[in-house]
């Protein structure tokens, strides 16, 4: 006897009734702050370009529902917690049967996994609802018992504060950089001699803004000629304060450097572990978005940003030193 495999997927026209969108053009729109979400084929901000008012004649689709770019940003796909309209190319996904959020953005999430599919300007206006996705009865049990709610206190409850007897608050403040850090500035370019190769051992790295700290390094400077004040030990924090695309990227530096003039080093006003700068180099950096449009983390702006007062626990806890050690067992092994 032949036993048949069972199918654990289904079209997705099967979980989901498909149908476009509003299909509203923008520039027709009035914008309002307090308005009705405008979803657009934009792959950021939830696939929110701008917020609009609220239409007499048409109305917004409810909060809940899946939408769906088919061009453009091809199967960007989120899930709108707010009522929305929708421009061109823009499929609203409705289910047919009761799913919980956490359920939604799984299916968000399969949906995405298809984009490999509209390379060089496929759209997927007509074949949005054939693509394959997992039967209900086949989601992933940790996606069925998922929370956002707990999800969330477990967030608040990873921002701990260890105590002068080790135990931990409930959470962290959230401080501005000011207040953990001393700002000082780097030395401009003008002020100082350059050499492209590192001609002797007094020559070190002349740090400019970059989106990756290997390619950082603009030049070598004789740290002889240079102001003391200027030059920082391996193991400092800096950040990058303009650079265009480079902007608010921060790294713990692993040579002793001179930041040129869109550097910025951050002095710890208490005593910190390198596993602490670490961090707040990673929560820095993710302030980027807040710096577009031709706004850079100068100044005010950089002392204002808002860090946890203290990591959390896991960040104590993790051993870099036991990392490399395991790290080069494994080399060493292999």
């Amino acid at each position: 006897m032949v036993k048949t495999k069972t199918k654990t997927t289904c079209k997705l026209s099967q979980l989901f009734h498909i149908q476009y969108g509003n299909s509203l053009e923008l520039i027709y729109l009035k914008k309002k702050a307090d308005g009705i979400n405008f979803v657009s084929r934009t792959a950021k901000r939830n696939g929110v370009s701008s917020k609009v008012e609220r239409l007499a004649l048409v109305q917004p689709f409810p909060a809940g529902l899946i939408t769906v770019a088919v061009s453009g940003s091809v199967l960007e796909t989120f899930l709108q917690p707010s009522p929305f309209y929708t421009g061109f190319h823009v499929m609203v996904l409705t289910p047919r049967i009761e799913m919980s959020s956490a359920v939604k953005l799984y299916y968000c999430q399969c949906i995405r996994e298809n984009q490999y599919k509209y390379n060089y300007g496929r759209q997927a206006n007509a074949t949005l609802a054939y693509l394959e996705v997992p039967k209900i009865e086949y989601i992933p049990q940790y996606v069925r018992n998922f929370s956002l709610k707990e999800y969330g206190k477990d967030l608040i409850g990873q921002l701990a504060v260890p105590t002068a007897d080790g135990r931990c608050a409930e959470k962290s403040a959230l401080l501005p950089l000011k207040n953990l850090f001393i700002i000082k500035n780097g030395i401009a370019s003008s002020q100082v001699m350059r050499r492209k190769e590192k001609e002797n051992e007094n020559w070190i790295p002349f740090v400019r803004p970059s989106y990756r700290q290997e390619t950082s390094v603009a030049a070598y400077v004789n740290k002889k000629a240079v102001p003391q004040e200027k030059i920082f030990p391996a193991e400092t924090l800096y950040v990058s304060t303009n650079g265009q695309g480079s902007h608010t990227f921060s790294y713990v530096s692993i040579f002793e450097f001179v930041p040129n003039s869109d550097i910025s080093v951050l002095i710890p006003k208490r005593k910190m572990g390198l596993q602490e700068k670490l961090f707040y180099a990673q929560c820095i950096t993710n302030n980027r978005y807040k710096f577009s449009y031709g706004r850079k983390p100068k100044g005010v702006r950089l002392g204002q940003i808002a860090l946890p007062e203290y990591p959390p626990e896991y960040v104590f806890q993790y051993s870099i030193d036991a990392a490399i050690k395991d790290f080069n067992c494994i080399i060493n092994t292999t």
